[in-house]
């Protein structure tokens, strides 16, 4: 039996809230923290990295509103197996590809990320910008 003083420590998570305007808040990782990167051009879908953006790259949710222990782990492992920048555009890609279909890949602004995602179950209403 081991006690909590012996036991290893839990892997801490990478998941953040971020806010996208009028309190309306979502779970995302920050897969590259220098603010080098734009949002995706006309013809493309993907993020790029220019020497002329001003936004992180990083992994959002945007599937059910209902964030549960079920999304924050898809998170986590995602993020687990994202490459590690500078990343190729056709490396990028194809991590996108294999990404569950709630998880894409967005160039937020820094001022976007407020913070590590808390455990409490009771966020899940700011997400959606519901009141009890």
């Amino acid at each position: 039996m081991t006690s909590p003083a012996t036991s290893p420590p839990a892997l801490a998570s990478r998941v953040q809230i971020a806010c996208r305007g009028l309190g309306l808040l979502f779970p995302t990782v920050v897969l590259d923290p220098l603010p080098v990167w734009s949002a995706p051009p006309a013809d493309h879908r993907l993020p790029v990295r220019t020497g002329e953006g001003h936004s992180l790259l990083a992994l959002r949710w945007d599937g059910p509103h209902d964030i549960d222990g079920e999304v924050l782990a898809t998170l986590d492992e995602a993020d687990n197996q994202a490459p590690h920048p500078p990343v190729p555009d056709a490396e990028l890609s194809q991590y996108q590809d294999v990404l569950d279909d709630h998880l894409h890949l967005t160039a937020p602004p820094a001022s976007s990320i407020l913070g590590p995602w808390p455990p409490n179950a009771g966020l899940s209403l700011l997400h959606t910008g519901d009141h009890p």
